[in-house]
């Protein structure tokens, strides 16, 4: 019996015949709706990923910012991350805004105080990067600095942290965004140097005891106290979005197809 009295519909298109009840008809119709909007999201996705790329590089060339304009960029992701969730119609935003910005800062580094980062690798030897903060001249909170890469030693223990350079000094680095939340780790050292399984800036002001600004700076070449350089520029993909979205528009076109050959005698018709 036809659904709720609703009876099959046949279409001719000369020899073709084609066959539907209504309501199937409709939901397949929102599938195939559901499908091509699904391939059309992934496009956008890519073109975002695209402009954020585009966003990073012009970063990395722009003159650097002065270091009062640090905590206005930490508001304003602060705020970005926060206005996500107030708009279901809201494009999403960029995950790392500020992310390689150039900053200019000037201040003295403590190094009696350093972290040491576990499990970082360089030109194939396992070491730690160097994290050193950072007093600013002008006051405010205490900006962690990574130095860049230093070997682990023989033993891969606890190596010596170089003195660097000592007195105020003026450096240009970029402001490093984590695209994901990097969780604190286990802290088995008692005394400083202080090594981590990774950089997790609220743990490590609770270590420092007292307020550090939320992100870590990555030190440009020729700046004072400047290691080895081992961090990878940020890539962002857009190869996966488009093979998605070839994917749900293939899937579309085949449940076409399959539902034409099923509704129809369009096989038939070939055979003949």
């Amino acid at each position: 019996m036809d659904i709720a009295g609703i009876r099959s519909r046949t279409i001719r298109f000369g020899t073709l015949t084609i066959s539907f009840h209504p309501l199937v008809f409709i939901c397949l119709c929102s599938s195939l709706g559901m499908f091509i909007s699904l391939g059309f999201w992934q496009l956008d996705r890519a073109d975002e990923k695209r402009a954020l790329a585009m966003a990073m590089q012009q970063r990395a060339v722009a003159e650097p910012v002065a270091l009062s304009a640090l905590h206005s960029l930490a508001e304003s992701v602060a705020d970005s991350v926060a206005n996500t969730t107030q708009s279901d119609t809201a494009q999403s935003p960029d995950p790392a805004p500020g992310n390689m910005t150039r900053v200019q800062l000037s201040g003295e580094y403590q190094h009696d105080i350093s972290f040491l980062v576990a499990f970082q690798f360089f030109q194939g030897r396992a070491g730690y990067e160097l994290v050193t903060p950072l007093r600013p001249t002008n006051g405010g909170s205490l900006v962690l600095v990574s130095r860049g890469w230093m070997s682990a030693g023989a033993d891969l223990g606890r190596p010596a942290v170089p003195a660097g350079v000592s007195g105020e000094q003026t450096l240009i680095a970029q402001i490093h965004v984590p695209e994901f939340d990097v969780p604190a780790g286990e802290v088995t050292d008692t005394d400083w140097p202080v090594r981590l399984p990774r950089m997790n800036v609220k743990q490590a002001e609770q270590l420092l005891g007292e307020p550090v600004y939320p992100y870590v700076l990555r030190l440009e070449a020729d700046q004072a106290g400047v290691l080895s350089r081992h961090w990878s520029i940020p890539r962002v993909e857009t190869r996966g979005h488009f093979a998605y979205a070839i994917q749900w528009f293939g899937i579309a076109l085949l449940v076409s197809i399959a539902a034409l050959f099923y509704s129809s005698n369009l096989a038939q018709l070939i055979k003949d």
